[in-house]
């Protein structure tokens, strides 16, 4: 199988892609158990999750594969969502850290 593109997505993206791909057939090994993953530790459901994605790469120039990495651990106060932009050397003002974090709850 050749990838033809590669996009980032959301553990609530990938339950819903799952999911469906389970309906349609039988799961692999690996994609059952991330498909039980997902099931257990997703906060939000797809819509508010691409939605959420979509407004911290547009509100805070933030790259893709961190607003959704962003949404997927939902960081409830400012040191890990801090944590979190230092990995990809992201900056943010302090303002705009409370805003997300106000999105994310």
């Amino acid at each position: 199988m050749d990838v033809k593109a590669s996009k980032p997505v959301t553990v609530a993206e990938a339950r819903e892609l799952l999911s469906e791909r389970k309906e349609q057939g039988e799961l692999g090994y690996e994609q059952s158990q991330a498909l039980e993953h997902a099931e257990k530790f997703t906060k939000f459901d797809t819509t508010r999750a691409k939605k959420l994605v979509s407004a911290l790469v547009k509100g805070n120039k933030l790259s893709e594969a961190l607003a959704a990495k962003i949404v997927d651990i939902c960081p409830e106060n400012a040191a890990t969502l801090k944590a979190i932009l230092a990995k990809d050397k992201a900056e943010l003002s302090d303002d705009e850290i409370s805003q997300i974090l106000k999105d994310l709850s």
